[in-house]
């Protein structure tokens, strides 16, 4: 019995880290009745806000919105955009599309502005810049920014914590001229906290909406997903456990990258799951996901994983925004064919004895596993060759037993928190539960169910780190098996693990389905296939420029 409720625990649990299982059937949901949101400041914008006319707002609304970063640059080169303007503006729209409307941002950098000016001084004496110079990005919240911003992952326990210098990935965007413009919100704790609490809410920030209707935003990175599908800013970053870039990137009708593993770096992010977390951008375009890439990796002395990846750092990704060569490469995809259906039966036959019955079940669960015909045709325009793979070569579900995911937190998060010293405001996963329930009610709304669940569980510490080693290695060794044995280069979905196997994803808009809720189209790949994936999603994007801009307007009225 033990043993079972282990089991079924995890399988929450894993649920909650890409997508809350939150019963709600109508969107958006209503924020909890509680005291302990904070507020936007937009005090350090106000005089650059005042100068900013209704005449000169329509100019920017044609000139900035969907605009990439390319085009971006090159208003900054003729003259029609400064650095200093395009923050203003993105501010601007921020005051009137996303305070206690959309909630996508946590906090604003007052020193956004300041690190404008420079940027248009430096532009002005004249240089070699990169693409990124003075194009503003807005990070998840739980990365730290150094500076008057807070590093909170969302909760209450955090909200007066402030690093004392930045992340490895936002020295990385720094050095490239980037403009950090402020935090994002996110499902608190990146989505482990109970499995009553909506996707995109966390205490401090709110609760996230969907720019494009009554929808689920999904996370835990909603905020980096929305503010990017609002036009709130140029570019965002998101991190992913188990599907928290890809799924809100797929919700919003945005491109995102889910990283190989120490591709870039987890130095200063507030971990769930060290082994899995990796963060990744966010953009409209598939471009300008190659160009915020280039600039966020990179070999880092704090995490190890870098070393890794040490034959992509330093990568200049948008040189695999090409369609030469496309033919050559080859996507699989897994079908439900009568091989696939007889593994079903011989997996179900010793539990489901009438034949019937089984076969009932068999149809159920064959019906909507092969990927729509129109995916399939997109994939096709794009000039890639397609190959079919029988469902049954999908292995086995590996299970995950609880002892592997739900101390992760406990113990990645206790390192974490020693590792602050004394800017720490709290010792451990313990203190922070025992003062949230101190006032739950405004402290942790929806409850904190899966922290107790961490808390509580026993597993010596190394044991948790060698079996989670190992499950990478299986799951790693399950999913090259099958791109070799086929010999393609990425794969449509994700029916296998590919998180747990420290490999990357991308999502990119697919469409928009009856009700204009956006769908997107996802590949997985194997370690360091970043080049291919993003060679793939741009040639399917030049085929089918899916993206269609929010009416800001008519949803969030």
């Amino acid at each position: 019995m033990l043993r079972l409720l282990i089991v079924l625990l995890v399988m929450v649990g894993l649920m909650s880290v890409t997508s809350s299982v939150f019963a709600q059937d109508e969107f958006p949901v209503p924020e909890p009745d509680y005291s302990n949101k904070r507020p936007l400041d937009f005090s350090a914008f106000d005089d650059a806000l005042a100068g900013l006319t209704d005449a000169r707002i329509a100019e920017l609304d044609a000139l900035v919105i969907e605009a990439t970063i390319p085009q971006l640059q090159a208003a900054f080169a003729d003259g029609s955009l400064t650095s200093e303007e395009l923050v203003t503006y993105y501010v601007q729209r921020i005051r009137t599309y996303d305070l206690n409307r959309l909630n996508a941002i946590i906090e604003l950098n007052p020193d956004a502005l300041a690190s404008a000016r420079e940027k248009d001084a430096e532009r002005a004496v004249g240089g070699d810049f990169g693409p990124m110079h003075g194009i503003p990005v807005l990070l998840k919240d739980n990365i730290a920014a150094a500076g008057d911003m807070h590093w909170t992952a969302g909760a209450w326990a955090l909200r007066e914590l402030q690093p004392d210098r930045d992340a490895f990935l936002v020295q990385q965007l720094r050095a490239s001229g980037a403009i950090i413009m402020g935090k994002t919100n996110l499902s608190e704790w990146a989505n482990w906290v109970d499995p009553a609490m909506p996707n995109g809410f966390s205490t401090l920030g709110g609760q996230t909406r969907h720019p494009y209707g009554p929808f689920d935003p999904l996370g835990s990175s909603s905020g980096s997903a929305v503010s990017v599908a609002a036009n709130l800013t140029a570019v965002a970053v998101g991190t992913e456990t188990s599907g928290s870039i890809i799924s809100p990137g797929s919700a919003n009708s945005i491109v995102a990258l889910k990283t190989s593993l120490g591709l870039v770096s987890r130095d200063y992010v507030v971990p769930l799951v060290e082994a899995w977390d990796v963060p990744g951008p966010m953009g409209r375009t598939v471009t300008d996901v190659a160009i915020l890439l280039t600039a966020m990796t990179g070999t880092d002395v704090n995490d190890s994983a870098t070393e890794g990846a040490a034959a992509l750092a330093g990568t200049d990704f948008a040189q695999f925004l090409t369609l030469d060569g496309i033919e050559a490469l080859r996507v699989g995809y897994f079908v439900a064919d009568e091989a696939y259906a007889q593994s079903l039966r011989e997996k179900y036959r010793d539990t489901i004895t009438d034949e019937a019955k089984l076969e009932e079940l068999i149809q159920l669960l064959i019906a909507d596993y092969d990927p729509a015909p129109e995916v399939l045709a997109l994939l096709e325009a794009s000039g890639v060759e397609l190959v079919p793979i029988s469902g049954a070569e999908v292995p086995a579900e590996t299970v995950i037993p609880l002892e592997v995911i739900t101390p992760g937190f406990k113990f990645d998060l206790n390192r974490f928190l020693s590792q602050l010293g004394a800017r720490a405001p709290y010792s451990s996963l313990e203190a922070i539960i025992a003062v949230d329930d101190e006032d739950a009610a405004n402290r942790t709304p929806y409850g904190h169910s899966y922290l107790n669940v961490s808390q509580d569980v026993e597993i010596p510490e190394d044991q948790y780190r060698q079996a989670v080693a190992e499950l990478r290695q299986t799951v790693a060794a399950q999913i090259n098996d099958v791109m070799q044995k086929h010999d393609i280069d990425a794969l449509l979905g994700t029916k296998l693990r590919y998180n747990a196997a420290g490999f990357p994803a991308i999502t990119l808009p697919q469409g928009y389905d009856d009700t204009g809720k956006p769908v997107g189209l996802v590949l997985t790949g194997g370690y360091l296939s970043e080049p291919v994936l993003i060679q793939i999603a741009y040639a399917i994007e030049q085929a089918n420029p899916a993206r269609v801009a929010p009416d800001l307007e008519t949803t969030i009225a």
